[in-house]
């Protein structure tokens, strides 16, 4: 029985933890070198990330609902539906991915100056920058993160492995020689990010139609059927709806603080790029309790499926307590790597500690409990209670304590921990019910 565990914890959870670690690595190496440009540029990128984790919550949702519906096709046995379903998402994905790339590309600077007027100029340059790079590699991202859907629901979590480990050396290389060398200023970065997402997707791509894994990916269609789109279209549409106004909602959050400073905002883009470095045990797990609960739900062991949603979670939270103390205790000094300024320094500081006591109290059980709920088909109610939770405390309380009360960028991140402790509440309420039983 010791040696399954070991093999499972190998196969399933060392393969996801390397991958993301590898990603956050290079994530925050790109976050160091443009803020060696200045506190715009990094202010700059902080307003990019926000539009574009609005327009990818519709992708990454059919990303998202594959997974779990092959998840539970494995589970049932049913290959030629978990094949279908495989096939017909990849063609609504690169439909999607070119229409909002397009969008984004002829109208991103009309889009920044209508949410982020009141920032400075050189930071609307540069988030304008960014954000053409970012759109023009948009769909290489999706088809990226659907191929990474098929392959982690069958069971395969060494090709998404291999894939960013390769992207993000790729994507370092080539940001620092257009850096040092061609003086691209932020499009290095910019330039770095399309490389390794093209070839993050080549490699996948590589890897579901040359080396299949369960079924063999037909012949790409590209004509849609409702019917066998219907079982992923009935978890990616709720959790793309709540995706869609939680990040919009994320978003106005971000119009309210682009009012507040470059040193606001360049503090909140270092710090969440320091926070998705301590979140790595979180987000692993995040991603390992899709296909995990999908299988359990998909073997009809209500119990089994219950007991791996909570383990999941527990889990994650005792190994992000760990994590963040090992990190407040010897890695103080990772701030100076960001910037010189002192006030920058003293906002990200502060957010930075009070992300670290709190994120192994509430993250998990207000994020990844929910992705286990999609899992088995529960997507409506996740969606209810995220729009609740983002409208009454995320946007109202961000208004209230960051704008009205004037705390600022304290404020800001004050609502959100109070949006944690909601969501958390009715998510493990409803995991102990057995209404989630029923696929909705």
């Amino acid at each position: 029985m010791k040696s399954i565990k070991n093999s499972k914890f190998i196969n399933l959870y060392l393969p996801v933890t390397l991958e993301q670690t590898f990603s956050t690595i290079s994530t925050m190496l790109g976050t160091m070198l443009i803020s060696g440009l200045g506190s715009y540029a990094s202010a700059g990128i902080g307003m990019v990330d926000q539009i574009n984790f609005l327009f990818m919550s519709v992708l990454t949702c059919i990303a998202s609902g594959i997974t779990a519906v092959i998840s539970q096709c494995v589970g049932s046995s049913d290959i030629k539906k978990a094949k279908d379903c495989a096939n017909h998402s990849l063609t609504i994905s690169i439909y999607a991915s070119i229409i909002i790339s397009l969008f984004l590309i002829f109208f991103r600077n009309i889009l920044l100056s209508f949410l982020f007027g009141k920032a400075e100029q050189k930071v609307l340059d540069s988030a304008s920058i960014y954000l053409f790079f970012t759109s023009i590699s948009l769909p290489f991202l999706t088809l990226f993160n659907v191929f990474t859907g098929i392959r982690r629901a069958t069971g395969d979590n060494l090709s998404p492995l291999i894939g960013a480990f390769l992207s993000n050396i790729v994507y370092v290389i080539v940001s620092l020689f257009c850096m040092n060398y061609l003086n691209m200023g932020i499009s290095s970065v910019g330039f770095g990010l399309f490389t390794s997402r093209l070839v993050s997707f080549l490699i996948l791509l590589y890897f579901v139609y040359f080396r299949p894994r369960l079924f063999t990916m037909p012949k790409l269609t590209f004509k849609t059927k409702y019917n066998i789109l219907k079982p992923v279209l009935d978890i990616a549409v709720p959790n793309s709806i709540d995706g869609i106004v939680f990040n919009g909602g994320k978003l106005l959050v971000q119009v309210f603080m682009s009012g507040m400073g470059t040193a606001s905002l360049s503090a909140n883009t270092i710090a969440n790029s320091i926070a998705n470095l301590v979140q790595l045990p979180s987000k692993t797990f995040l991603i390992t309790c899709v296909p995990a609960t999908g299988n359990a739900f998909g073997s009809g062991d209500m119990e089994k499926t219950k007991k791996v949603m909570l383990s999941q979670t527990f889990w994650a939270s005792i190994t992000q307590l760990i994590v963040n103390i090992f990190f407040f205790v010897f890695c103080q000094k990772i701030y100076f790597l960001y910037s010189s300024d002192k006030t920058v320094l003293i906002y990200t500081k502060v957010l930075v500690d009070s992300f670290l006591v709190l994120t192994p109290i509430f993250w998990a059980t207000s994020f990844m409990t929910p992705s286990a709920l999609r899992a088995t088909g529960d997507a409506k109610f996740t969606m209810r209670i995220s729009i609740i939770s983002l409208f009454l405390f995320r946007v109202f309380f961000s208004w209230l304590l960051g704008v009205y009360l004037n705390f600022g960028i304290y404020g800001i991140w004050c609502s959100m921990y109070i949006d944690w402790i909601f969501r958390s509440i009715f998510y493990l309420t409803r995991v102990f019910s057995k209404k989630w039983h029923i696929k909705n």
